[in-house]
């Protein structure tokens, strides 16, 4: 056998390995963006019932839990894969989103923090707005860096743009409040939009999780990335 014939099988070993690898990657995303869009409905109804009894939105602390459904959901699903599939892309991917999910909990729990002793001083309500921290951007555009990570690993252009672009575009939306605007140049009432502030976050996430992961997942698994 010839060193070019030894080279080249070699190169469709690793075309293939990356292949296979690609297509439970896309599970994965598949099933995480289904949990996260799940989620987001759970967290919007749980919030406006406690809204409509007088309470702040706590429903936001559910988000803790989605790590832990999607890991759990993950394991059952590749409980019988062998140790051949988790080759070194296999690898990156997995701690590229496990260090994703530790800096989004960890920026969602100070942040909380911070604006919670915020609202329990005595400062004016511009001054609250002044300097509390808007989460959902934050979480949203490392979102779609971890989104693109993934794509530069698997030499997925489409997949890098992807997150790049779907992140931006969501999270310059919840900036400039373009939903809450929306619905005021409409005429919406008062109660409407504050109910809609409560609501929009939660719909970017499940809007971005479409884009950002469920679709992404698919086509991974087809193979047409």
């Amino acid at each position: 056998m010839t060193a070019e014939r030894s080279l080249e099988i070699i190169t469709e070993q690793i075309e293939r390995s990356r292949r296979t690898v690609s297509k439970s990657i896309g599970q994965s995303l598949y099933v995480a963006g289904l949990c996260t869009m799940g989620m987001a409905v759970v967290v919007t109804i749980v919030n406006l019932l406690i809204l409509t009894l007088g309470y702040s939105p706590i429903g936001y602390l559910l988000w803790f839990a989605l790590p832990v459904i999607i890991w759990a959901a993950l394991r059952n699903i590749h409980k019988q894969s062998d140790s051949a599939s988790m080759s070194l892309i296999g690898t990156l991917v997995g701690k590229t989103w496990w260090t994703f999910a530790v800096l989004v909990l960890g920026f969602f729990l100070l942040a909380n923090i911070w604006n919670k002793i915020l609202a329990l001083s005595s400062i004016s309500p511009m001054a609250y707005i002044a300097h509390h921290v808007s989460i959902l951007p934050i979480i949203i555009l490392l979102m779609g860096m971890a989104v693109s990570v993934t794509g530069h690993i698997l030499k997925s252009k489409w997949l890098v743009w992807f997150g790049i672009i779907a992140s931006l575009m969501v999270a310059i939306g919840h900036y400039a409040g373009l939903g809450t605007m929306i619905l005021a140049r409409l005429g919406a009432s008062p109660m409407m939009v504050s109910r809609a502030e409560v609501v929009f976050p939660c719909l970017s996430v499940f809007f971005f999780a479409l884009i950002g992961l469920i679709l992404p997942g698919i086509m991974l698994k087809k193979e047409r990335l």
